[in-house]
């Protein structure tokens, strides 16, 4: 992993713009960004979906895989679709060659309704990250609706696992 220049890309999974879990990949960008990172977000939801499905040509496919592959920290964000992160993520994850994240370093971030499906990410999408040959950092973010104030600001807690997730890549770059 290149320690100068380093690149962040954020694959967003919510079919939904302004999403939650978009509002936390930001926080978790501005953090990035004051330390120099470049930053990419990837927005599956204005990629057609055809390209996806059927693995058409498409520019904005191609670019985001490149993107994906050419990054050090790939945080991935979804919400809890039955219990798991969503089929949009799914489907263009499916797209990444095999080992394609070899010493990359992944952020799981994942939100739901209530703390029911903290675990979703250990047994969602960790298994899918390392079986494309990524290290997916230990402290991951799941946040749920009562985690939010009422004006959609976070609470110290999701400002706290931003923090504890940064400090570990710091580390594990340093």
């Amino acid at each position: 992993m290149s320690v100068n220049n380093k690149r962040a890309s954020a694959i967003l999974g919510s079919p939904f713009p302004k999403s939650t879990s978009e509002k936390i990949v930001e926080l978790v960008f501005q953090r990035l960004r004051d330390n120099s990172w470049e930053t990419d977000v990837i927005d599956l939801s204005k990629i057609d979906a055809e390209s996806l499905l059927i693995r058409n040509e498409d520019e904005k496919l191609d670019k985001a895989l490149k993107s994906v592959v050419q990054s050090d920290l790939i945080i991935t964000a979804s919400p809890t679709y039955r219990a798991t992160y969503t089929g949009l993520l799914k489907v263009f994850l499916d797209l990444l060659p095999q080992e394609s994240l070899s010493e990359k370093l992944v952020l799981p971030i994942q939100t739901g309704g209530s703390s029911d499906h903290s675990l979703t990410i250990e047994h969602g999408i960790t298994p899918v990250m390392r079986s494309l040959g990524a290290t997916v950092l230990t402290n991951t973010i799941y946040a749920w609706s009562s985690q939010f104030k009422e004006d959609g600001s976070p609470s110290p807690g999701i400002i706290e696992l931003i923090n504890n997730s940064v400090k570990e890549l710091d580390f594990l770059l340093n």
